[in-house]
């Protein structure tokens, strides 16, 4: 009686212990599916695409897509839901895109690709894809999990975005090729203004040559006579060759022949020197710029730009130079003497609208060194710009002169060339009746690297 008891008991107790054991599961069960609930619920919310595909040899079945996916591919989820994953790419099918997929699944390996992806309707259009691996306990692989996202608005963007740039790149580079040709453009548009003083300047030391050669070419005839009458006098002695001798020295005037030829040497020597030099300062100062910057003598460049210039301003003013030790700058020294040239020719022209002539005018040109720059000034007793102008007067086309002393284009491009070609600055100082500073500071080492362009 006492064992049945027992018996009984123990029977009692297991069955309680079962239906604890049974309640834990039925509540484990309830933990999973709202576990399951939620992790569908959060993949159907998300933007991104999500879906499981079972790997099987004859190709991957589609075990789970969340909303995203099917929605971009204009399915509904459980149209998906047991089809092969090949449903959701084009029949073109880039082939080496599809066999990079294939190798990287058969080799059971993460992979990211940028594929075409094709819609229910047979349209197309581009997503970013991250495939990876799912393993059992064994290491085995079963499945695989692809996350991406339609990024065909992304690629188009970029393409848009590439295709900006480029156009950006080509503009600047026409900008830049145009500027150049403005720049060069304008300079022989000055040398083509300046051409006739130039001409000048040089037909000046020509006359010198022409009329010393002359008068050496007059005394060496004069030489000859008097060399072959002293031949005379010496061959045959007679008071008739003495005479004769006598005649052709009163006539030559040998004395002035003495002194005069030696001068007439020096002035033909000079001349030639003086068209030398015109001709070297029009070859550096019109030679076409080249695009890089190279160390140069500055002092150099002024007194090349000053003998180009000299028709200009010497009628009108006396020019003074005060140029300081200067160490070589690196520059566009082409580009510079269109600033230079620019600069000195305002000032002659402001001291002829003055009124003033060269007893009166002054142009004076100066250089110095200033820290890690150096200054260039260049000044004049001129007319002076009034102070409402003085704002506009770098402005392109803006000019005050008269109709054809200008274009208003100089002091543009030569504050293009200073400031955004060599990262200097150009200032200006005037007060009308009194004349006009101009203030040139360039970095001797060059531009700043973030000024390059």
């Amino acid at each position: 009686m006492l064992k049945c008891a027992r018996v009984a008991s123990e029977i009692t107790a297991e069955s309680g212990s079962l239906e604890e054991r049974l309640r834990r599961i039925e509540c484990e069960r309830d933990e999973l599916r709202a576990a399951l609930e939620l992790r569908n619920c959060a993949l159907d919310a998300a933007a991104s695409h999500f879906m499981i595909t079972e790997s099987r040899q004859s190709g991957s079945r589609i075990v789970y897509v969340n909303v995203a996916l099917a929605r971009d591919h204009g399915y509904a989820p459980e149209d998906l839901v047991g089809a092969d994953s090949s449903i959701l790419a084009p029949e073109d099918l880039n082939p080496e895109q599809l066999e990079r997929i294939a190798a990287a699944t058969r080799a059971g390996e993460s992979l990211q690709v940028e594929i075409r992806a094709r819609r229910k309707d047979g349209s197309v259009f581009w997503a970013g894809v991250s495939l990876g691996p799912v393993r059992d306990a064994t290491g085995k692989v079963t499945h695989y999990v692809s996350i991406g996202a339609d990024i065909t608005g992304r690629l188009a963007e970029a393409q848009n975005r590439r295709q900006l740039q480029e156009q950006l790149v080509s503009e600047m580079r026409e900008r830049e090729r145009m500027a150049i040709e403005l720049r060069f453009a304008q300079k022989l548009e000055a040398v083509g203004q300046l051409a006739a003083g130039i001409a000048h300047e040089i037909n000046t030391p020509i006359q010198y040559v022409g009329d010393s050669l002359t008068f050496l070419q007059q005394s060496a005839e004069d030489c000859r006579r008097l060399i072959e009458a002293y031949q005379a006098s010496l061959c045959a002695p007679s008071a008739d060759a003495l005479e004769t001798l006598k005649r052709i020295e009163a006539e030559v005037d040998l004395p002035f022949l003495q002194r005069e030829v030696p001068k007439a040497f020096e002035r033909t020597l000079a001349g030639i020197a003086r068209v030398a030099e015109i001709v070297r300062a029009m070859k550096e100062f019109a030679h076409r710029d080249a695009s890089e910057q190279s160390a140069a003598d500055i002092n150099h460049a002024i007194e090349t730009t000053l003998t180009v210039a000299r028709n200009e301003y010497k009628y009108l003013a006396e020019i003074e130079t005060c140029l300081g030790d200067l160490p070589e700058v690196v520059c566009n020294v082409g580009e510079l003497n269109q600033v230079l040239l620019n600069l000195i020719v305002n000032a002659a022209h402001a001291i002829e609208a003055a009124g003033k002539d060269v007893l009166q005018g002054r142009i004076r040109v100066s250089t110095a060194v200033s820290g890690p720059f150096i200054r260039i000034t260049i000044e004049d007793n001129g007319c002076g710009i009034p102070e409402a102008h003085l704002e506009r007067i770098f402005d392109p086309f803006f000019t005050t002169k008269e109709v054809g002393k200008g274009t208003g284009q100089g002091l543009a491009i030569a504050r293009s060339i200073v400031v955004e070609r060599h990262g200097g600055s150009i200032d200006v100082q005037s007060v009308v009746g009194v004349g006009t500073r101009f203030y040139v500071q360039l970095p001797i080492d060059g531009r700043p690297a973030e000024s390059n362009q």
